[in-house]
């Protein structure tokens, strides 16, 4: 899938690739397309796996997080294939990876005390963070993957907190309290 674009390639071709029968293909796979539907969501499903940690909400309760450190190691690890589904053609990839973030991020906002008055909703900040996360990884990896996990992780981290991030200002804050109240418009 790196040399070729999906219409491309056959099921003959990707079974001499994996160097398994036609019929083998056919016992997992209904065609090519649940072929890529599959080892997406199957990239995305070890992704969060090897993620997966415990972390504290304010209240003092363990609850599941997600770890940076192994997910940008993950990435590392996994560059090529990742690569290959973050690329245009594979419409699918990038809307269900951010979906599944978003999906993470709301479970663990519905555990944190309710948002305060001036606080954005739960939704806009999973959106955010997903889509923050997600177009880090992305630029990382076109980018040669030119920094260590560990200290994108931890740049990650850093860019969070708005004081750390001078480039912010640059989306300017006018004209936002007249949208104060119109905020489920």
């Amino acid at each position: 899938m790196q040399q070729q674009s999906l219409k491309q390639i056959s099921v003959q071709k990707l079974t001499q690739k994996a160097q398994i029968t036609r019929g083998t293909f056919y016992l997992h796979y209904k065609d090519k397309l649940d072929f890529l539907e599959q080892t997406e969501q199957q990239v995305i499903d070890e992704w969060f796996a090897t993620a997966k940690a415990t972390v504290i909400t304010p209240q003092g309760e363990p609850t599941t997080g997600f770890a940076l450190g192994p997910a940008l190691r993950y990435v590392d690890e996994h560059h090529q294939i990742l690569l290959v589904l973050l690329h245009p053609q594979f419409t699918q990839f990038q809307p269900r990876l951010l979906q599944r973030f978003e999906r993470e991020l709301t479970a663990y906002g519905r555990q944190l005390p309710a948002p305060a008055g001036d606080e954005p909703p739960v939704d806009v900040q999973a959106a955010f963070l997903a889509t923050a996360f997600t177009g880090l990884v992305h630029h990382w990896l076109n980018d040669n993957r030119r920094y260590r996990p560990e200290f994108l992780a931890r740049t990650f981290c850093q860019l969070l907190a708005p004081e750390t991030t001078p480039l912010a200002a640059w989306f300017a804050p006018v004209g936002v309290d007249s949208f104060a109240n119109a905020e489920k418009a």
